[in-house]
Parts: C-alpha cells; sequence; structure tokens
C-alpha cells in the first residue's frame, strides 16, 4: 500500500506531492478512484466493511472544524513520511486554528 501511493505509474508525475485535490472534483464533490488504485480498504468481495463508516465519520468531523475553525497550515515546514503501518509525517503537520466565531481576532 505504501508503495503502490507513491508510484508514479498510478498517480502521475506528481506522486511524491502532496495534493489533497486529486480527491476533489472540479465542482467540489468527491473524485471516484477505482478501490484497486487505492488499496488501503481492499477490493471486490473482500472491501472493508467500516470503508463506508470511515468516510462518514472523516466528513463529519471535516465539516464540524471547518465550520467552527479557520485551519492555516504553517508554511516552510518538510512533509517527510514516518514509516509505519499508518502513515504519519514524520515531525507532525504544524497548523494554525482560529475559532471562526472569536471576535478577538
Amino acid at each position: 500500500m505504501y508503495a503502490m501511493g507513491r508510484m508514479e505509474s498510478i498517480w502521475g508525475e506528481d506522486c511524491l506531492e502532496f495534493k489533497p485535490e486529486r480527491w476533489i472534483t472540479e465542482k467540489g464533490g468527491i473524485k471516484h478512484e477505482p478501490s484497486y488504485k487505492f488499496f488501503v480498504f481492499n477490493s471486490g468481495p473482500r472491501t472493508c466493511l467500516g470503508k463506508e463508516v470511515a468516510f462518514t465519520q472523516m466528513k463529519a468531523v471535516a465539516a464540524t472544524i471547518i465550520h467552527n475553525y479557520n485551519v492555516e497550515v504553517v508554511e516552510g515546514q518538510c512533509f517527510d513520511p514516518n514509516i509505519s503501518v499508518v502513515l504519519q509525517v514524520k515531525s507532525g503537520l504544524r497548523m494554525r486554528i482560529f475559532n471562526r466565531w472569536d471576535d478577538d481576532q
């Protein structure tokens, strides 16, 4: 899974770049990618039973954060992966988070 997520033949020349827009259509919807291309939840008859629950939970958490906070990524940081079962950024992802409803900004 780790190697497939970084293969130029699957994702193109910019496969090593952090580009969340890969998953978003021009109209702002979620872009469908075949499950054999992004193998995290397996594929075919052995597809993970919790896949839809995970996606629903992810959308609910993202919508709540976007609704309540202004989130800015701190510039100038490296996105080196920490190789493990769960892919993480080695030094973490530093961000500035501001309460959207706070008048003191």
